[in-house]
């Protein structure tokens, strides 16, 4: 609850300062979403308490070794001056992904088929930006993710009904060409909460272009 307040409160504060510009974001970006080898899934038999649990092989296909690789990107980026050379800045995303996997018994059972598994990614960033050169900046800030509406195979598995928070950094590489600004941004998880235990990090790349509408002129 801190941090989201902590972010409603740096959106607020951006739009009320001086020289504040906001503008749509498209892109694309390739990701990786590290979930576990082996996931201990409970079955709750029909006409029964009997509660099993089934180890489960949890494998990437080799059509796709890492999940939703690459996607189109929507957003918004808001930039708010400080000084010359440093600003701060908001930067929403969404993406839909998609992977493939394999998921079969350890013990026993039949060979379960690959799987198509989708979900939304929705992230929020506050980058503090310095300018390194004419037109290029660097920023470096906190990320706060959330993988969400997960469409899950026909087997009835557990995690894909839960949403899942990441947190992490997101560093941010820019390039100022007018009113477009062209971006780079890594985001790298550092924490996961995921009360399924499936989901153990994620990571992207997104290559990215705003284009800013100036809100607030300087004073």
């Amino acid at each position: 609850m801190k941090v989201h307040s902590t972010l409603l409160f740096l959106c607020f504060s951006l739009c009320l300062s001086a020289q504040t510009f906001l503008g749509p974001t498209i892109g694309f970006d390739f990701a990786t979403l590290e979930t576990r080898e082996i996931f201990r899934e409970g079955v709750l038999h029909p006409n029964s308490q009997f509660y099993d649990i089934t180890p489960l092989l949890i494998k990437r296909s080799e059509k796709d070794n890492s999940s939703g690789r690459k996607s189109i990107n929507f957003g918004f980026q808001v930039q708010k001056m400080l000084s010359k050379d440093w600003s701060l800045g908001l930067r929403g995303t969404y993406a839909k992904k998609e992977y493939t996997e394999l998921i079969d018994h350890i013990y026993g059972s039949v060979f379960l088929p690959e799987y198509k598994i989708s979900y939304r990614q929705i992230g929020l960033s506050v980058l503090f930006n310095r300018k390194i050169k004419e037109n290029f900046s660097v920023g470096i800030g906190p990320s706060i993710v959330y993988f969400t509406n997960w469409d899950r195979p026909t087997i009835d598995f557990d995690p894909y009904r839960i949403t899942k928070r990441a947190y992490g950094l997101d560093l941010q590489l820019g390039y100022h060409l007018g009113p477009v600004y062209l971006a780079v941004d890594y985001t790298r998880t550092l924490k996961v909460s995921d009360a399924s235990g499936y989901m153990t990090g994620a990571s992207s790349l997104a290559i990215s272009g705003t284009y800013f509408f100036e809100l607030r002129k300087r004073k």
